[in-house]
């Protein structure tokens, strides 16, 4: 991969809880690393579920290694307006150089 590729820039969120005034908590999302990225739409299809057509669009996002910070399954990816949650992430050749990382676009985990 060449650097130039990575044109994109994404910031990787985890779920957090933070406490309310009522001795409960709330689920939020806190910034992890902001990191330049490509993102490359890979399939598509659409699902008629629960009574109405859903449309699901996988992509791979490739970013560099990040050193310190684990990225996982239960973070996600926001691209301006866009939400990626992350189905799977591959050390590429297990090389710590790049990250390659399978998203569902979509606000929903």
């Amino acid at each position: 991969m060449r650097i130039g590729e990575l044109r994109k820039r994404v910031t990787v969120q985890a779920e957090q809880a933070t406490t309310d005034n009522a001795g409960g908590y709330g689920l939020g999302w806190t910034d992890v690393a902001t990191v330049w990225a490509e993102i490359k739409p890979v399939s598509g299809n659409k699902i008629y579920t629960a009574q109405h057509l859903e449309g699901h669009v996988t992509h791979e996002i490739t970013m560099r290694w990040q050193s310190g910070t684990a990225i996982t399954t239960d973070m996600r990816i926001l691209y301006g307006s866009r939400l990626f949650n992350i189905r799977a992430v591959e050390n590429t050749d297990e090389r710590n150089q790049f990250l390659q990382i399978l998203a569902e676009e979509g606000a929903a985990l």
